[in-house]
């Protein structure tokens, strides 16, 4: 994940936040083994203590992936690193948010990616930290299919303006990836 984030964009410097110190230590080897150690730093922390770990207004973007499902809801997993992963267990959507808006510029993005049954939440909140959204986008498995996903782009202290472009969908019938997938993973059509 590291290497295809930083090899993708053009990107100068990216910190990482990750409260497990295990993950965190996965995260830091895979850094290595990519030699991204010069372009690349993984922190260890809460960022519910956002202040301690980073300078305020400091970031042109925050990518986040956070905790998909409210504490005590849906089926939970018996590893701990798995739950803390997909329950907001140690921090939720306003806790996510917040630490956004602190350690964004002023007009800088703001990316998330989460299930589209959260989408109310997700706007309030953002709206509530002042990251104006911008962009949703929906993420279908395949034409027909439900959205599994949903990509939400805001911007802090932006002007209302909401755009929601045609779905994303991952699969052809086929099970082949769609065209618009290989570009964004940069798989030539030939393969």
């Amino acid at each position: 994940m590291v290497y295809f984030f930083c090899g993708k964009v053009n990107l100068k410097n990216v910190t990482g936040i990750e409260v497990q110190a295990d993950v965190c230590e996965m995260a830091k080897r895979s850094i290595m083994l990519n030699n991204l150690k010069n372009k690349f730093q993984i922190v260890n922390g809460d960022i519910k203590n956002i202040k301690e770990l980073v300078e305020p207004e400091s970031f042109d973007a925050v990518v986040t992936n956070p905790p998909y499902k409210r504490k005590n809801s849906g089926v939970t997993n018996e590893s701990y690193t798995k739950l803390i992963a997909r329950h907001e267990i140690l921090c939720n959507l306003q806790d996510v948010i917040k630490a956004a808006f602190f350690a964004l510029k002023e007009k800088g993005s703001f990316y998330m990616i989460h299930r589209p049954e959260r989408i109310v939440d997700i706007m309030h909140a953002m709206r509530e930290n002042r990251i104006e959204p911008k962009i949703i986008r929906f993420i279908q498995p395949k034409e027909g299919k439900k959205p599994n996903l949903v990509l939400v782009k805001g911007v802090k202290y932006g002007n209302p303006f909401l755009q929601v472009p045609e779905p994303l969908i991952v699969y052809n019938i086929d099970g082949s990836y769609t065209d618009e997938i290989k570009k964004i993973y940069g798989i030539n059509k030939g393969e």
